[in-house]
């Protein structure tokens, strides 16, 4: 009887350590649980990112022309030729 309990309680021993102090303790758990819940927010960012680009490539592959041209007259303020850029600052 008393070889049986002190076997019992070297496994009860050896598994509270591996809870506590192991390798895959539970603070690790809880410690990727909100690293897990922190990538799935930034999945969700980069994909409403994501999103927005392919509509954009969409528009660009319809209206290529006017759209490649509206993009290089207000992000890079190209200019035609004979054509005078005035920008306000206010």
């Amino acid at each position: 009887m008393n070889k049986t309990i002190f076997v019992l309680s070297i496994f009860l021993i050896v598994l509270i350590y591996k809870i506590m102090l192991g390798d895959t303790n539970y603070n690790n758990y809880k410690k990727l649980k909100n690293e897990v819940k922190v990538i799935i927010k930034e999945n969700k960012k980069y994909s409403e990112e994501i999103d927005v680009l392919k509509s954009e490539i969409k528009n660009f592959k319809r209206n290529s022309r006017f759209v490649i041209e509206e993009k290089a007259r207000n992000e890079l303020g190209l200019t035609k030729e004979k054509e005078t850029f005035y920008q306000i600052l206010k």
